[in-house]
């Protein structure tokens, strides 16, 4: 029996073994983020901005110090991604590991002389590189992003990915884009939009979105932050945030609506051979703040007039990008086709290779049905 007891102690002695092939975290170079430049002028044209980890400044730690950055950003330049990575080599003895990358930052110059695909796909095969890292777009150099010192995170590069947490309190947070989602959406030779970062007051700033192209994978145009709205009502992704209604000119007439619950129906039709869309809101909200002090919200049906005129504003929300989308880049970033493919499969089938030609010209019918459910904590009966 104890020969047993022996056997089996040894045993898991063997197998409970501490990580042999561990390395000690100041042995690492961790990168946190990255970002990518391009400048035309120069031999070199392309630079890689890494984002490392510097451990012997993060407070907590047994070789901790205060009052020094915990980061360190290096850029270097090349011509080509794989070279830019190899001329760490030369600048430190730690080579970037990638496998806690939190985000990355695009250029505009970038993404206007380059197409995204050929931009991540280098990065897509990293063994260390990870699907659910952050893509932004910046018309600011993406070193000048990284540089930019945190407010509320140890990172920029960790508060890059962390702005986008209150996309449930307003409208023009666009959710993470992820580098998985994007390389489906490349795949699918769809477009798509890229959420937009850049300097306000020396701090972080989300400002919109950029919107890349399936014709040529380049970025083409922008969508402004009360844009970034609109889209968000068209594809479903709207979790909170306000509708304001200023019906005249002074701040007296204005009334903030918030929305508690929010859903997007896209509705293809195809009759006699021709397709129409309906896209159908409904959404639930409260009336949150109310500058004219003559309301009376015991009144019945004082909710009515309210409801009428946030419609009417969420629907030229949705229109304006209707007509960005159709009429100024005719490219569908808003996933229509994505619908008329689930919903009317036929139809899409017979032309789906003429689909760039038939969205611009689309009808698509917006309905918006407002309900305004109670105000401040007290409901409607």
């Amino acid at each position: 029996m104890k020969r047993i007891f022996l056997f089996v102690a040894a045993l898991q002695l063997i197998l409970l073994s501490a990580c042999w092939d561990s390395n000690e975290i100041e042995d690492l170079g961790m990168i946190m983020g990255i970002g990518l430049d391009y400048h035309e002028d120069r031999e070199e044209v392309f630079a890689l901005t890494n984002q490392y980890v510097v451990p012997n400044n993060i407070q907590g730690t047994e070789t901790g110090t205060t009052g020094e950055q915990p980061y360190q950003n290096i850029t270097l330049n090349g011509n080509n991604f794989f070279e830019v990575i190899r001329e760490n080599s030369l600048e430190t003895d730690r080579p970037p590991n990638y496998t806690h990358l939190k985000s990355m930052v695009l250029s505009e110059e970038l993404l206007r002389k380059e197409p995204i695909k050929q931009l991540i796909s280098f990065f897509l095969r990293d063994h260390e590189f990870r699907r659910t890292v952050s893509l932004f777009i910046s018309r600011e150099p993406a070193a000048s992003i990284l540089n930019v010192e945190p407010t509320k995170e140890m990172f920029p590069a960790v508060q890059l990915k962390e702005l986008t947490q209150n996309k449930d309190r307003s409208l023009y947070v666009l959710d993470n884009l992820k580098f998985g989602e994007a390389s489906n959406r490349i795949t699918e030779d769809a477009s798509f939009v890229i959420p937009e970062v850049g300097i306000h007051d020396n701090r972080l700033r989300l400002l919109g979105g950029g919107i890349i192209s399936n014709k040529n994978e380049k970025l083409v145009g922008w969508l402004s932050p009360e844009e970034i709205g609109g889209f968000k009502w068209v594809i479903d992704e709207v979790q909170g945030g306000l509708v304001t209604i200023e019906a005249g000119e002074s701040r007296e007439d204005q009334v903030v609506l918030e929305i508690m619950k929010s859903n997007t129906i896209v509705k293809p039709n195809v009759e006699n051979g021709k397709l129409t869309v309906d896209l159908i809101v409904e959404s639930s909200l409260r009336l949150a703040e109310d500058w004219d002090i003559e309301r009376d919200v015991f009144k019945e049906g004082w909710e009515t007039p309210l409801q009428e005129k946030g419609q009417q504003v969420v629907k030229k929300d949705i229109e304006r990008v209707l007509s960005i989308a159709q009429k100024e880049q005719q490219l569908d970033f808003l996933e229509i086709g994505t619908w008329v493919k689930i919903k009317q499969p036929r139809y899409w089938k017979e032309h789906e290779k003429n689909w760039e030609s038939i969205f611009p010209s689309l009808p698509v019918n917006v309905d918006v049905n407002l309900t305004i459910t109670g105000y401040g904590t007290q409901d409607i009966n």
